[in-house]
């Protein structure tokens, strides 16, 4: 691990304009230093815009406490992301036992009347039980509902509100439900209704969840297969729909299985991204798979792809699945550190994965990702790629290299504007290397052409974010109205100096936006 403190970006005599959003020091702006020692880390940041106020701007993330796990953190901003005077943390599942149990891989969400989602995975520390939870706010995010699998004795709960699903309890070590996301979008004209909705309390939206479901064969001793799974709720996550898998198959590019011998099935897969077009309500998921054959329709060296599926009634039945893009994936394309890859100089643990948005104007998709193709596994360069589709998926753009610095970047999030305008917020370690930074990339002409600048203006070392420097969540985030940007990152920038005895304990990271304008056409 290479070790060095947090350095002001080149050139910058101003004081820095980024934001932080989450609770650690914010009330005393002056405690916002390199080396407080107040924090804790926060990671995995997600983000949305209020769609019926943009003022209103919901983020969340993991946020790790003190003697009690990590919780996910939500905060609202009603300024349009300037401040952040709401922090608060997700109540976490009502379990029989009443256990705390740790979470991760936050999102948030808006449907289309303004109601605020809040999705996360729920587990056992010292057991298997396995949640995917979705709660909700109707007041802009101040107040939330309660994930709900036992009812305490005159609550006012409703069993099952905001259970998406569950493993068979604490003693399945069979099945983990991971890495959920989650979207909302119009329901399709005729399409029932989930049996037992609220018919009181029905959106006018479908609120639809997608996870990976890890298969670890009987006793949770091995592993069989990790295929994508969905479920979707009509009043508002009160009731979900038995989930199903959607990841299909395909003779033509699933092949190698790790754990059971099933090919064609498509069913090695992580970072589904679900998305609906407004216009139609056709339902988009898109997830990397790796039952790679390797074959040359893949990018050269890689063991993983994009692969899409979708949906035209509301999630009942789903297309074959289209391969989107061969990515340069895996452990043999990157250095490894602490049993995962990572990049060099860094032990911190980096995937391929990005998500797919869609042009409500248009109905043109865009996919981003990052891969290691112009790099090596000792000397990485990883960049970040996209690629579009202006026909339902059907068929994609080559892949357009976005990121234009030297040595990495990763971690992407894609947003594509009201106006059309197309923009990706990325980490970049081509300003301070091995440090990181945070950049924003957009395009006005459908991905034809970019133009780039760096949004961060503190570079910060991943080595000081968390205990002995090898988490800085799984991706970033990013939301955009039709005149500004509003990239969402982790950053250790306010962490103690790396010496003897500080980290640990006293790893920090915490969680910064920037509110950029869109460049207009």
């Amino acid at each position: 691990m290479q070790s060095s403190a947090a350095r002001r970006a080149p050139g910058s005599t101003t004081r820095s304009d980024d934001i932080q959003v989450n609770g650690d020091n914010k009330r005393d702006p002056g405690a916002q230093r390199q080396g407080s020692g107040e924090g804790y880390p926060a990671n995995e940041t997600s983000i949305a815009v209020n769609p019926t106020d943009r003022r209103n701007v919901i983020g969340g993330a993991n946020d790790y406490e003190p003697a009690v796990d990590s919780v996910m953190g939500i905060y609202a901003s009603f300024d349009g992301g300037r401040t952040w005077p709401y922090s608060g943390h997700a109540r976490q599942v009502i379990t029989p036992s009443r256990k705390m149990l740790g979470s991760g891989d936050p999102v948030i969400a808006f449907d289309r009347e303004g109601t605020a989602y809040a999705s996360f995975i729920a587990f056992g520390r010292d057991d298997c039980d396995s949640y995917v939870a979705a709660i909700r706010s109707e007041d802009q995010g101040v107040t939330w509902t309660v994930p709900v699998d036992s009812v305490p004795a005159d609550s006012g709960l409703v069993l099952g509100d905001g259970i998406v699903v569950h493993n068979g309890g604490p003693a399945d070590c069979r099945i983990f439900h991971d890495k959920e996301w989650m979207t909302a979008g119009p329901r399709p004209a005729g399409v029932p209704l989930v049996p037992g909705t609220d018919l009181g309390k029905v959106s006018a939206d479908r609120l639809y969840v997608t996870w990976t479901r890890f298969d670890f064969g009987p006793g949770g001793l091995g592993f069989l297969d990790a295929p994508i799974f969905l479920a979707f709720s009509d009043d508002q996550g009160r009731h979900w729909s038995t989930p199903d898998e959607i990841s299909g198959a395909s003779a033509a590019f699933c092949g190698p299985q790790s754990g059971d011998a099933d090919p064609p099935a498509c069913d090695e897969d992580q970072f589904s991204i679900p998305v609906v077009d407004p216009r139609t309500g056709r339902l988009y998921v898109a997830f990397e798979n790796f039952n790679t054959p390797g074959d040359a329709a893949n990018a050269p060296g890689s063991v993983g792809q994009y692969l899409l599926v979708r949906s035209d009634d509301g999630g009942q039945t789903f297309s074959d699945p289209v391969r989107i893009t061969g990515v340069v994936d895996g452990s043999g394309s990157y250095p490894v550190c602490a049993d995962r890859q990572t990049l060099d100089n860094m032990c911190a643990r980096v995937n391929a994965n990005g998500n797919i948005d869609v042009d409500a104007r248009t109905g043109a998709l865009y996919l981003a990702w990052a891969d290691n193709r112009n790099g090596t596994a000792t000397d990485t360069n990883v960049d970040v790629f996209v690629t579009r589709s202006s026909n339902g998926g059907q068929t994609w753009s080559p892949a357009r290299q976005v990121s234009t610095n030297r040595d990495d970047q990763f971690f992407p999030w894609l947003s594509v504007s009201p106006a059309g305008i197309v923009a990706v917020a990325y980490f970049d370690r081509g300003f301070a290397h091995p440090l990181i930074d945070t950049s924003l990339a957009q395009s006005t002409n459908g991905g034809s052409t970019w133009s780039v600048r760096r949004v961060s203006e503190v570079s910060w070392s991943p080595d000081l974010a968390f205990r002995t420097g090898v988490f800085i969540g799984d991706y970033n985030s990013l939301d955009t109205t039709a005149t500004a940007a509003l990239p969402f990152w982790t950053d250790a920038r306010f962490a103690e100096p790396d010496v003897p005895g500080n980290n640990p304990p006293h790893q920090q990271s915490d969680v910064m936006v920037d509110v950029e304008p869109l460049r207009q056409r």
